[in-house]
């Protein structure tokens, strides 16, 4: 038996193409160690800046390569308050590369984000990283 949402992630991944798919395939498995409430939909609007601000205030990261759609999207909703964001280069060809430390943090999957000591792959919405991060703000 094939449950519905099995049938609508198949439908959205074949959309996508392969590249698409094997781009969002960590989110996908990650999915499932997400806390449900990331998985409904919040009205509460995010400041991109203020998210930003306070994920560098406390020290999370995001670790990614020049070359990941999943990346560029998750840079993209941030907009240009990503340059805030503590970005960590794992492609040695990339610009600025630090893969030594993507290796120290064992991260195998892109993007991969870390906050509060804590790591979780994948692209997610703001309001999902501030309750993530406990960014209280709008």
């Amino acid at each position: 038996m094939v449950h519905s949402s099995g049938r609508q992630i198949r439908y959205a991944l074949a959309g996508l193409g392969v590249m698409g798919a094997i781009a969002l395939a960590p989110r996908i498995v990650a999915a499932s160690a997400v806390p449900a409430t990331f998985a409904q939909s919040t009205h509460q609007t995010i400041s991109a800046q203020g998210l930003a601000a306070h994920l560098k205030k406390i020290n999370a990261k995001m670790y990614g390569a020049y070359w990941c759609p999943a990346c560029t999207k998750q840079k993209e909703l941030f907009g240009n308050a990503f340059k805030s964001v503590q970005y960590i280069e794992c492609d040695a060809r990339g610009t600025n590369p630090k893969p030594e430390l993507c290796k120290q943090a064992n991260i195998r999957a892109y993007p991969t984000w870390e906050i509060n000591g804590k790591k979780y792959e994948g692209v997610f919405p703001l309001s999902a990283l501030a309750q993530l991060s406990g960014y209280q703000g709008n």
